[in-house]
């Protein structure tokens, strides 16, 4: 059985959201080709590769499938000879959706304008809008294979023993804070997440920044308030590998942090998040179970750099102090 599942892009975050489904996705169909491919580029293929492993058996990015009338009567040279069993359509844009149908197929699942393109329909009525998006991942699986699956399982993480000994403080004392994300729209400024962790530092805990590529501009600063940034070494990563950081996520008992892709690999890890949402909506990017969420708009505000230190480290309080 050949399948090809289609995703506009896949960052870390996008790509994590995606893991269990494609896992069970193959457990389904064991002996399916699944290719995965996007109209721009998807983490599944380099970072996060190490988790999907015997999943795919093939990538096409940059797949010419674009929201383009024009492109409805144009053939596709990324597809020219192949043809599918079934195609899943993960985004629910009509023109890309369309120009996606044009590929030889089957059968075709797609929930864009209400299941009108799909082969697939939703006659038990499970939901696809304002629900966690791994749960819509989920509901899919229920679709094309009339079964339904009441539990989401865990991702498997392979053991990573470059992470080994480089968080060895008390576990019920240690919190991370990621300060990242992939858009600064999403992103709590750095210097309230650096008055934070010295807020909490003085009430005993153990605190530990953990910086992409992109945050490297604040390893200095840091090291300098006396934190410890695990993933860094000599003004370098340690490592590019997924397990690395969701191995040290084990070590850590909360993440304060943004809608950003460390904190997927944290709830994905086990480990609870602290995560502040801004132009996103926390009921379909925060892991059910595995984050305590702020949304800024709750509380009068219509961007996250605006909200308060003072405020932030109340409801961080409280969450504590229950937790």
């Amino acid at each position: 059985m050949k399948i090809l599942i289609y995703s506009y892009n896949d960052k870390i975050g996008d790509g994590l959201q995606k893991i269990t489904f494609i896992q069970k996705l193959k457990s389904i169909y064991p002996e399916s080709h699944i290719t995965y491919t996007t109209t721009k580029s998807t983490s599944l293929k380099t970072t996060l590769n190490s988790l999907i492993v015997n999943c795919i058996e093939e990538f096409i990015e940059f797949n010419d499938v674009r929201s383009s009338f024009f492109d409805l009567f144009k053939k596709n040279k990324n597809f020219i000879n192949k043809r599918y069993d079934l195609i899943i359509d993960l985004q629910k844009v009509v023109l890309r959706t369309l120009n996606l149908k044009k590929i030889p197929h089957n059968k075709f699942f797609s929930s864009t304008a209400n299941f009108l393109f799909s082969d697939f329909k939703n006659d038990n009525q499970y939901l696809f809008k304002n629900i966690y998006i791994e749960k819509l991942y989920f509901n899919i699986l229920n679709i094309i294979s009339n079964k339904y699956i009441n539990e989401i399982p865990h991702i498997n993480i392979p053991n990573n023993l470059i992470s080994k000994k480089r968080i060895t403080t008390e576990l019920n004392k240690n919190i991370g804070i990621a300060p990242g994300a992939g858009s600064e729209l999403r992103q709590w400024d750095f210097d309230k997440y650096l008055a934070v962790g010295k807020y909490l530092r003085q009430k005993g805990f153990n605190i530990y920044f953990f910086l992409g590529p992109e945050e490297k501009r604040y390893l200095d600063v840091c090291v300098n308030n006396d934190f410890i940034c695990p993933e860094w070494e000599n003004n370098k990563m340690i490592s590019n590998d997924i397990t690395f950081t969701m191995s040290l996520a084990k070590n850590i008992k909360l993440l304060l942090c943004n809608d950003g892709g460390t904190s997927w690999m944290f709830e994905f890890a086990g480990v609870k998040t602290f995560k502040i949402f801004g132009i996103t909506n926390a009921k379909k990017f925060a892991r059910p179970g595995y984050s305590e969420t702020i949304q800024v708009q709750d509380y009068g505000y219509s961007e996250i750099k605006d909200f308060p230190v003072t405020k932030y480290k109340e409801i961080l309080d409280k969450f504590l102090e229950k937790d």
